[in-house]
């Protein structure tokens, strides 16, 4: 809930009516939240509306490029786990570069949501601009890259993180003693 017309239009990408709003009167909801706490940034961010998001960041929502929602998930970490590279480039480009390596509270880096999306090109896209060793880390159950890529079947990010340092993580077990093997043969 707390959806305002200007949050629903960023959402769908409605620049045309963003800045209707805008003119009209709602100037202050370009920061506006919703109930989960999700500004208008992170929800154009989240659906890949550049344009909307640029117009955003240049009539005063610069700041909500690194603004989470509730439950810790940025800008950067939603474009990354919806495989929006060019949002994430821009992001990266205007301010948010830290983003690439945060974590949600439930401790899910942008790498590890990204390797569980399958999203091969952001993956090797944040392997490339810093953080490479995030293909290491685990969440706080203990789900790491590699388990989570074979949980959901991307081959081809199975294949990525094995080539880049991780063939070990074949055979590694989450919090709960499952292996990559057992969850993809599961």
């Amino acid at each position: 809930g707390g959806f305002t017309p200007m949050f629903i239009a960023c959402q769908n990408g409605h620049l045309s009516v963003c800045k209707w709003l805008f003119e009209v009167g709602a100037a202050a909801d370009i920061t506006k939240a919703s109930n989960n706490g999700a500004t208008p940034m992170w929800v154009a961010c989240q659906n890949g509306h550049l344009p909307v998001c640029e117009w955003l960041f240049e009539v005063g929502a610069a700041a909500d490029i690194t603004k989470a929602s509730n439950n810790g998930s940025t800008p950067m970490c939603i474009a990354c786990q919806e495989g929006q590279l060019s949002v994430c480039k821009w992001l990266y480009e205007v301010g948010a570069a830290a983003d690439i390596t945060k974590a949600k509270n439930n401790g899910y880096t942008p790498m590890i949501i990204t390797c569980q999306q399958g999203h091969l090109s952001v993956c090797k896209w944040l392997f490339e601009v810093g953080a490479a060793a995030d293909i290491t880390k685990a969440n706080n159950d203990g789900f790491f890259p590699m388990y989570v890529a074979c949980e959901k079947g991307h081959l081809s990010v199975c294949k990525w993180l094995y080539e880049v340092g991780m063939a070990a993580d074949i055979t590694k077990a989450n919090n709960d003693g499952r292996t990559p093997m057992f969850i993809a043969c599961y």
